[in-house]
């Protein structure tokens, strides 16, 4: 079985030959220790992870040494780890979103980095499209105390401008579709912390469940699997995620108090569970032993079937790289028969 298939059987909620395992991302410096290549795929390709994930390309030009723009007008600072820090949006008042103009979805450049993860990985591995499913998106396009502001003094306002956000990743979705044939996507919009939702449980199932709901069914009318990212505490949406149509929930976060077999119990009949292994514990401080207790504990909990394994979130740069090939080295003692 290889890693295509894997992920596929675990999505189904069936049983793989080994626990699936990939990253939403993987730090450069940690690739390179491991691996000796600082590019994403030869990573992926050398570490003979199951899955890649993979964001659309928008051009960027620099604005100094440490500063981006790209083509939505977003400006981030990098910040020597894995993801970069937003620093400036390009809307400035929600009320006039309107004025404000998306990057065209069918660009050519758009799926660069997509069509050479297929091109490299063929059907060997699960190539996942990592999209939106709103929120992200317009915390991006008007930073994030203004995209909270914005839920509670212009709610027209957001309503307006995320079903645009969604219509948006909807295209992007079916041009991938089209062009690629791609099978799986993962949405990584966060909207809750280890205390609870950033808005209040009414607020997200006026404004923001309604499109939830749309973005999701749109990308399974496409064909293709879902996976749902959201760190924190996810009590209050996690049910109606899952009746919207989600195949997996990730990262089943420890931070947040939850287990992978507390989990399993509760949803494991509906859903895939991604995660757990924690990112902030013992892939950072921990030794290699702790590590692979975690991972085994996870497997045990959560597997064999309907799982795929992580970090729970990312391998950034303090996870120590001998900690990561110890997870990786760890899920292998698992076995299983499968589909």
């Amino acid at each position: 079985m290889n890693g295509k298939e894997r992920v596929h059987c675990a999505l189904r909620r069936e049983i793989p030959d080994v626990v699936p395992t990939f990253e939403w991302f993987i730090d450069a410096a940690v690739g390179e220790t491991l691996t000796g290549s600082r590019d994403p795929l030869e990573i992926v390709a050398r570490l003979d992870l199951d899955g890649i994930n993979i964001r659309p390309d928008y051009s960027k030009r620099r604005l100094d040494e440490k500063t981006l723009v790209d083509e939505w007008g977003v400006e981030r600072q990098l910040t020597d780890d894995v993801l970069p820090a937003l620093r400036a949006s390009p809307v400035a008042d929600i009320t006039r979103h309107r004025e404000y103009a998306f990057p065209d979805p069918a660009a050519a450049h758009r799926f660069t980095a997509l069509e050479a993860a297929l091109e490299l990985f063929g059907d060997s591995k699960a190539v996942v499209l990592n999209l939106r499913d709103g929120f992200s998106d317009m915390r991006d396009l008007l930073g994030y105390q203004e995209a909270l502001m914005g839920l509670l003094l212009e709610p027209q306002a957001f309503a307006e401008m995320l079903r645009r956000v969604v219509d948006y990743n909807l295209e992007l979705a079916a041009v991938a579709r089209r062009r690629f044939g791609i099978e799986i996507i993962a949405t990584t919009d966060d909207v809750a912390n280890a205390a609870g939702l950033l808005m209040r449980p009414e607020t997200y199932f006026d404004l923001i469940a309604p499109q939830f709901r749309r973005v999701i069914g749109g990308y399974k009318d496409l064909g293709c699997l879902c996976i749902k990212h959201c760190d924190g505490n996810i009590n209050a949406v996690v049910d109606f995620w899952i009746e919207s149509g989600i195949n997996c929930l990730d990262p089943i976060d420890p931070g947040a108090g939850y287990t992978m077999g507390g989990m399993k119990s509760r949803y494991g009949n509906r859903i895939c569970l991604k995660g757990n292994v924690d990112c902030t514990g013992a892939l950072c401080d921990g030794t290699a032993e702790e590590v692979a207790r975690e991972v085994r504990q996870c497997i045990a909990e959560g597997g064999p079937g309907g799982m795929i394994l992580s970090s729970s979130n990312t391998i950034h740069r303090g996870v120590k790289p001998a900690n990561y090939r110890a997870m990786l080295e760890a899920r292998n003692f698992s076995q299983q028969p499968g589909c």
